[in-house]
């Protein structure tokens, strides 16, 4: 085992004794189950990243896709019903597709290309929503994002079992086992006849379709579809995803320690809102702790927790 995967739960322990300690009703069941609640939307997008990351690549479009998602998911949930919100991460999938063409097939740089899906796909959203218009959910969302009786409510269970879903997909699956092969030796690719091309538009379909799901929980979250949502939260989501144990150098990478790089900045951005504190300084302080704890994991890199056979001597 990686010690960088003890860096977030080790971090999101730290930050939750200094808020509770500080700041009063912070450990209340409550307010503790309201951040496991609002973390899902940051935990799909960085589950989604981490498949991009283990290629040696990463996705800046994530944050529009999921905004012309939830425009998507709210319009056609209006026109059919609840089966409509399937429509999301059916959108977000096609997103990531195309960044996978873009990138594997005519090998555009990953930040050129996903750049140019972000601008593409902002305007867009902007364009179908008549100039930024919101697009009301005529469905009634309180049964999905409410909890009850409950620990989390049915959304946020959607939302963990795709995490999961996500995990098992990146170690238990051939498509999973290619996308970390990749990363983890390019050079070696075609060496052992994998098909580089197809595994990259794999991994961004794939980191599309979270970012697709994760517009469809913001939408039922606002009850509405909204074009702007979702701006700064790719940066957000690969900072979770490298707080998590997935290096930017690619070939290894945690869904479960995504997950975790989310929870932490959800604690963060509670803990300060809570303290009282302007939303700007929390901003830099949050950048300030992430890059505190991105130092720590890279520090750790090479090392584990593994034991050492002793060397035998020689004659």
């Amino acid at each position: 085992m990686s010690p960088r995967l003890l860096v977030a739960p080790l971090a999101i322990l730290v930050a939750a004794a200094a808020f509770g300690a500080a700041v009063p009703g912070f450990a209340a069941g409550g307010n503790l189950l309201n951040m496991a609640s609002q973390m899902w939307v940051l935990a799909l997008l960085a589950a989604g990243q981490t498949f991009a990351l283990a290629t040696r690549g990463f996705d800046i479009s994530v944050g529009a896709v999921a905004a012309l998602a939830g425009v998507a998911a709210a319009w056609a949930a209006n026109t059919l019903g609840a089966v409509g919100l399937a429509l999301g991460p059916v959108v977000g999938f096609a997103c990531g597709m195309l960044n996978g063409l873009l990138i594997g097939t005519l090998g555009i740089t990953p930040v050129i290309a996903t750049l140019a899906t972000l601008i593409g796909v902002r305007g867009i959203a902007l364009l179908v929503t008549d100039d930024g218009q919101a697009v009301p959910l005529e469905l009634d969302a309180a049964s999905w994002v409410f909890s009850g009786g409950t620990a989390l409510p049915p959304a946020d269970w959607v939302a963990l079992a795709a995490v999961v879903g996500a995990h098992l997909v990146l170690t238990r699956t051939m498509v999973g086992r290619r996308i970390l092969m990749l990363g983890s030796n390019p050079d070696a690719v075609p060496l052992v006849g994998l098909d580089e091309a197809r595994t990259l538009r794999h991994a961004y379909a794939l980191c599309g379709c979270f970012a697709g799901l994760a517009g469809t929980l913001m939408m039922l979250r606002a009850g509405t579809g909204l074009p702007i949502e979702g701006s700064g939260m790719e940066l957000q989501a690969i900072a979770a995803a490298v707080i998590g144990g997935t290096p930017l150098t690619g070939g290894m990478a945690s869904v479960p320690g995504s997950a975790a790089g989310a929870l932490l900045v959800q604690v963060l951005l509670t803990g300060l809102n809570t303290s009282g504190i302007s939303p700007f300084v929390a901003q830099s302080a949050i950048g300030v702790v992430i890059i505190a704890a991105g130092l720590v994991a890279h520090g750790m890199h090479g090392f584990h927790l593994s034991p050492r056979r002793p060397r035998r001597r020689q004659p």
